[in-house]
């Protein structure tokens, strides 16, 4: 939607609103206020309005800036950055190749559009695979989050940053998540760009990019799991869903039998492992086949499906329509 047409006058310094219902009993109202007193209540921005909560994050900003680092770049196999730290929130999308992430007691591997978040003051080196590796890059303060939830009360106390990014998700790895990958790439876009209002985008899709990230990690951890045990099986299935993984392979990173996996799942879930890693498998499947231009067949691999015909008849079990049904 254009400013224009929401009542915006280019050549005017400020938004007039007028409030819902005023319309209606203008004639009622000017019977105690005066046409200049009207006009002026009626000049004087609305604290409720979007433009206004807008300017008020990016204003308020205590160093001023919606990001410190939002480029595309390049290494070559085996280069290595690091080790640092810094007080900014890191994302890093794996747009070409693969790398190694190395923190202080573990390695990750990231592939092709994959992604990772590195929270504040977690030292970390970063190592170029065998092929040149291509980064989509984006910095920021903390502060970016602590503005849209600075109290972390009422509803929407789950957003707020100290929630999110808290010492138990220090690195989140986030695997063919097509959105926010997108969110992602509109802020780095229009920091590159710098168009007339690009900081209003910017702060939009930082609110998009925080609700986001929050929604991959409630699905990951479920907060209704109180087992360790279960949160671990379902951080492994979630981070290597895309792959040939067996029940056997998640109970042996668990730490516990198959027999016990199946009971945590029934008794927590009332699934079994296998049914939880299809749920996974299938609502990746949904998000590809909706935003991208992969195949059936491409979408089927990409979510560790290792047949097309076992893939549709699970996803038509869960569905209740064909894969080729979502696209059209």
């Amino acid at each position: 939607m254009s400013l224009q047409a929401i009542g915006y006058c280019p050549t005017a310094r400020k938004v007039t609103k007028i409030p819902y219902g005023l319309l209606g009993i203008t004639g009622i109202f000017c019977n105690f206020v005066s046409i200049d007193q009207m006009q002026s209540r009626m000049e004087q921005p609305s604290e409720q309005s979007l433009w206004g909560m807008l300017e008020g994050i990016t204003e308020n900003l205590k160093h001023k800036r919606l990001a410190d680092v939002f480029r595309f770049v390049s290494f070559r196999p085996f280069e290595t950055f690091g080790p640092h730290k810094h007080l900014r929130i890191e994302i890093n999308y794996v747009k070409k190749g693969n790398c190694i992430l190395h923190l202080e007691n573990e390695s990750i591997s990231f592939s092709e559009n994959e992604m990772m978040v590195i929270c504040s003051n977690v030292e970390h080196t970063f190592e170029a695979g065998s092929e040149d590796t291509t980064l989509m890059q984006l910095e920021f303060l903390p502060e970016v989050f602590s503005r849209f939830n600075p109290d972390g009360h009422g509803q929407t106390k789950d957003l707020a940053p100290v929630t999110i990014f808290s010492e138990e998700n220090r690195l989140i790895k986030i695997v063919n998540n097509v959105r926010i990958m997108r969110a992602v790439q509109r802020i780095v876009n229009e920091m590159n760009q710098k168009s007339k209002y690009y900081q209003y985008l910017v702060v939009m899709y930082y609110a998009e990019l925080l609700i986001l990230i929050y929604r991959y990690l409630d699905e990951a951890y479920l907060p209704i799991c109180t087992n360790d045990s279960l949160k671990k099986a379902i951080s492994y299935i979630r981070l290597n869903y895309q792959s040939d993984i067996t029940i056997s392979d998640v109970a042996s990173q668990t730490g516990v039998g198959e027999r016990y996996l199946r009971k945590l799942f029934s008794q927590y879930l009332n699934l079994s492992p296998l049914d939880y890693l299809n749920q996974i498998r299938i609502n990746k499947a949904i998000e590809l086949l909706r935003n991208t231009e992969m195949s059936v067949k491409e979408v089927c691999f990409a979510c560790g499906f290792q047949s097309p015909q076992y893939f549709s008849r699970i996803f038509k079990q869960q569905m209740g329509i064909s894969p080729r049904e979502v696209t059209k």
